[in-house]
């Protein structure tokens, strides 16, 4: 399968009418992924409460971009915030970019989302058997916190507030799908000089679990990250990462050798294009 480099895929899941749809979105491209393609998406649907998962074009391919952004409102504030494990890695081989969750459900839901598709499961005990063994990500409202594969959970507990908001007991998402690179000499190449800057992590290696793409195991891998670098944040890189992903030359090489036609200037207008969706808001 080939990326689409030429608009973003989003999954629009509607709780109240327990529908889906998937629309192709060209002018997001400008906003790479992650907290941008979030945030604009925030600003197009906020009307509708929108609670919306994202992730950049190098999630799944490259070290260290190892997060999901998750944007949302938290009582008059729109919030941006950051989880690790394996949910950015499903969200990559979906084939979509983004899931924007929708309304609220008349009663408590599960959602199962395999690959650009969506289905409404109303037993909560159901949840475990959801999606394709191996290839999926659970998330699970337990406590105060909405946990991630049993262990991996945001800075705040406002997505599960939100979760609860909206009747959401929680949610598997499935990627089955894989990709085709050109050239895969370059690519492995590229690969192999990123992962050997773990030394340039914020974090040392511990033994905790790794999130996708991190050999790490650091001890901040439970918790994500709220806020930071709008670049690497719209890759969405690892916070702890950010002297790797927030240097515009290694991005472009990343994108490029993924056959993405960004160019430096494009990388540099980022930050001001989310600033000023920031602004509006």
């Amino acid at each position: 399968m080939k990326v689409n480099f030429q608009a973003k895929k989003v999954l629009f899941i509607d709780l109240a009418h327990s529908s889906y749809e998937v629309k192709s979105f060209p002018d997001l491209v400008p906003f790479l992924g992650g907290v941008g393609v979030g945030l604009k998406l925030y600003e197009l649907y906020a009307a509708q409460d929108p609670v919306i998962f994202s992730i950049g074009p190098l999630n799944g391919f490259f070290p260290f971009v190892s997060k999901t952004s998750i944007v949302l409102d938290n009582d008059g504030v729109v919030e941006d915030i950051y989880i690790g494990g394996s949910l950015s890695f499903r969200l990559a081989f979906s084939g979509v970019d983004a899931i924007v969750l929708l309304g609220k459900s008349a009663e408590p839901v599960t959602l199962d989302v395999i690959d650009d598709t969506a289905s409404f499961d109303y037993d909560p005990a159901n949840i475990f058997s959801l999606g394709l063994p191996g290839k999926k990500s659970t998330l699970v409202t337990q406590g105060s916190f909405v946990v991630l594969d049993n262990f991996f959970t945001t800075p705040l507990n406002i997505l599960n507030a939100k979760f609860v908001q909206k009747n959401i007991t929680g949610m598997v998402v499935t990627g089955s799908h894989s990709y085709s690179i050109d050239d895969m000499t370059r690519y492995a190449q590229a690969y192999r000089e990123i992962l050997g800057r773990n030394g340039e992590l914020s974090v040392g290696m511990g033994s905790s679990p790794s999130c996708s793409g991190c050999p790490m195991g650091c001890d901040k891998s439970r918790v994500g990250e709220a806020g930071g670098n709008i670049l690497s944040h719209c890759l969405v890189a690892c916070d702890y990462a950010q002297s790797i992903y927030s240097d515009v030359n290694i991005v472009f090489s990343c994108l490029n050798v993924l056959g993405y036609d960004y160019r430096h200037e494009d990388l540099e207008q980022i930050p001001s294009l989310v600033e000023e969706v920031l602004k509006r808001l």
